[in-house]
């Protein structure tokens, strides 16, 4: 094992540099790093003594020069030291990580001194690093983690969750959101060290749950995201086997707690909705401003206004779907009944429709006389959220239980379709529509009736729409038409823009961009159409659009689709088949040559041929080999029966050569009284032959005359070569019957 050259520059750049440009190099040390894998993971007893030698002198130089910068004075030096500790860990593995315990415990006492929040950070990854490695190994975990992981967990707890408030704010959400994911990563592995800090936790992770305007802090997407993971998380730090009654019960609080929330939120509105799980609703003073929450001390904080509570629902809709998307310790019941009908409230709330989108026989939720215009206009401007949310739930519910989503699945899209007018200017709703329609035809769709199919028409409509809008082709380029001006070519009004009279037709370059999430689940939408719905339910209308979204969007699977699930009009006459196009677009794709040519027969090559000839001559010498005579036979007789069984070979059908026929080289008597077909053998192998047998097309007169005492009808077509010995054996005893 020959020592990288990396590793002495990595140990001279450490010693000659000074501390304070150590964070300047630290991109060209942790390369040299990566490059000393081999080094660093091997055990001294390993290769040549030499190298062995001054390998271990050197590693033993790079450890203590990094425990000399990070319990050094320098935050430069410190903040090295942890980047290339970490480094050094994931490199070596279990051979620097049995060295390690001095490290941690310098990581750890780093959380005391005024570093910067970015070396915390990095210190915080760094430890639950190694944490995460002594994982497999017990020795390590009993010498490293057990005695150490406890004082990481108060730090980390210490540095979000301060004495006094005023100092929260000072803490970066960066540093919030790391602790977060590093609690997310350990609890797992560590329940019990996690079980005394549990109350801490929850504490310091509630006021990024379900975050509102009405916090005075800002809480970041990524921050409220780990939040809800590690909240629930926290099931798994439960006693015994007592997990999923703990991961049940906070399901059920947390629907509760949308159910309170909604009863103020939704106060503008006299809700239609009855509950089925036997939720009462609780009267809400209208005269009060909208306030909600903050009850409690386990409560989320309080929030004030439509807009906040409109955020707080969306919250606690996200954090109920991560409690779906999360996998549980052990098994759990899920309340289905309670969430869904939680879920079809939230549907169940119609904002008010366009004057030209309201003769679709939608109807408008009833407003509440006691609450303002404003109020109102709040609640329509953020229900499209809430939609999403609320669909959110279905779909992680219906990806997790999988099968069982069957139950359910029909009620969730007629809920869908009803709700589907009133978000569908919103491409999330969309989105998330497409999703659960595609999952419930996957389920159900083929026994929907014509009324089902029906009521699914906008959803079609809206995914064609969606597909056709982003096709490059079906967008006019460099042409602006001129709203102003009429047929006769007078313009409407006297203000209008000089630069919209400038019709020109540029071609532009178009770049491939990537396409929406929407236009990608529209575009899996799209073929369940056609093989997941009985085409006789659905209109001819609905059926031409989306065969012609299909070939303008060149939607492969959609073509097929259409293809397989052929369409009949009432008439009875079937609709114009897409197959032309589908071929011009994908010839050379397997399953469009199999569509094309399904029974296409298998034609043998040259070589093929040749290879048979060869094996059919084989079989022929063959033959002549293992023919045996009766010692009647003569000898001058022997040569006749030889050419008669190769010609009797050559000439058997699918064996011998197509031109080698016996009219063309070798042709056969014609014997009558065995049978007429070409191929078959003139008499048995071991039968002795007395006479030679003239070559002749027609038959002897021996022969014809023996023809005329046989009753047996031959089909020179149709018999095979097995019938032709049968035969030949009647006609032989018809012979012996004659003869005597």
């Amino acid at each position: 094992m020959s020592l990288p050259p990396e590793l002495r520059v990595l140990c001279f750049q450490l010693s000659s540099t000074p501390a304070t440009d150590l964070p300047r190099l630290t991109p060209i040390l942790l390369r040299h790093v990566l490059r000393c894998q081999i080094p660093l993971s091997s055990s001294a007893g390993n290769g040549a003594k030499a190298d062995a030698s001054a390998s271990s002198v050197l590693i033993h130089k790079l450890k203590t020069q990094l425990s000399t910068l990070l319990n050094g004075k320098s935050p430069e030096g410190r903040f090295t030291a942890v980047v290339l500790i970490k480094a050094v860990v994931e490199v070596g593995g279990w051979e620097i990580l049995q060295g390690a315990e001095s490290w941690v415990r310098g990581l750890l006492s780093l959380f005391g001194k005024p570093d910067s929040p970015a070396a915390k950070e990095l210190c915080i990854m760094a430890l639950t690093k190694i944490y995460c490695m002594t994982q497999p190994y017990q020795t390590l975990v009993r010498e490293i983690t057990t005695p150490t992981l406890p004082a990481f967990i108060t730090s980390c707890l210490n540095l979000i969750s301060p004495k006094s408030s005023s100092k929260a704010v000072d803490v970066p959400s960066s540093l919030r959101e790391t602790i977060f994911r590093s609690f997310c990563m350990l609890l797992p592995r560590h329940t019990t060290i996690y079980r005394p800090f549990i109350s801490q936790i929850r504490q310091a992770i509630r006021p990024f749950l379900a975050p509102t305007s009405s916090d005075n802090q800002f809480v970041s997407q990524l921050l409220k995201e780990s939040a809800q993971h590690l909240a629930v998380l926290l099931h798994r730090t439960a006693p015994k086997s007592s997990g999923g009654e703990e991961w049940g019960k906070a399901v059920r609080g947390l629907v509760q707690t949308v159910h309170e929330t909604a009863d103020h939120v939704f106060r503008a509105v006299i809700e239609d909705w009855e509950s089925t799980a036997s939720y009462s609703g609780r009267a809400v003073d209208v005269n009060q401003p909208l306030h909600g929450g903050g009850n409690a001390a386990e409560d989320l904080l309080p929030w004030t206004g439509i807009h906040s509570g409109v955020e707080r629902i969306t919250g606690l809709l996200e954090l109920l779907t991560e409690y779906f998307k999360s996998e549980t310790s052990t098994s759990v019941a899920i309340p289905l009944g309670s969430v869904f009908d939680m879920v079809t409230r939230m549907l169940s709330i119609a904002v008010p429709l366009l004057s030209a989108e309201s003769s679709n026989g939608h109807g408008t939720a009833r407003l509440h006389p006691a609450i303002d215009r404003d109020e109102r206009d709040g609640l329509w401007s953020g229900m499209p959220q809430i939609y999403v949310a609320a669909l959110q739930v279905i779909n992680t519910i219906a990806e997790r239980i999988e099968e069982a989503f069957l139950s359910i699945s029909q009620g969730s899209l007629d809920q869908l379709a009803w709700v589907f007018p009133f978000g569908k200017h919103s491409p999330d709703f969309r989105l998330n529509a497409y999703k659960l329609t595609a999952k419930t035809l996957f389920y159900v769709g083929q026994s929907f009736d014509r009324a089902q199919v029906g009521r699914l028409s906008g959803i079609i409509r809206s995914c064609c729409r969606d597909l056709q809008i982003v096709d490059p082709v079906l967008s006019s380029l460099g042409a602006v038409d001129d709203p102003g001006r009429k047929g006769n070519g007078r313009l409407e009004g006297s203000n209008h823009n000089a630069d919209t009279f400038l019709r020109t037709t540029i071609a532009v370059p178009l770049k491939e961009t990537a396409k929406p999430p929407v236009v990608s689940e529209a575009g899996e939408l799209l073929p369940l159409l056609l093989s997941h719905i009985p085409q006789q339910c659905l209109d001819l209308s609905l059926r031409s659009l989306v065969e012609r979204t299909a070939v303008l969007t060149h939607n492969k699977g959609a073509m097929l689709a259409s293809i397989l699930n052929p369409f009949v009009g009432k008439n009875g006459k079937a609709m114009t088949s897409i197959l032309p196009h589908l071929t011009r677009e994908f010839g050379n794709d397997d399953m469009v040559e199999i569509l094309l040519r399904p029974r296409l027969p298998l034609l043998p090559s040259a070589s093929t041929r040749s290879s048979n000839e060869g094996r059919v001559k084989e079989d022929s010498e063959d033959e002549d080999m293992d023919i045996h005579t009766e010692p009647g036979s003569t000898e001058e007789n022997m040569p006749l029966a030889t050419t008669l069984l190769q010609d009797a070979a050559t000439a058997r059908p699918g064996v011998g050569p197509p031109t080698d026929t016996p009219d063309s080289k070798h042709p056969l008597p014609n014997f009558a009284g065995f049978g007429s077909h070409e191929g078959s053998l003139p008499m048995p192998l071991s039968m002795p032959i007395s006479a030679p047998i003239p070559k002749t097309n027609s038959a002897p007169d021996y022969l014809a005359s023996k023809n005329d005492h046989a009753d047996i009808n031959m089909d020179q077509d149709e018999e095979s070569s097995g019938n032709e010995s049968v035969h030949l054996t009647m006609q032989l005893d018809t012979d012996s019957d004659s003869d005597e």
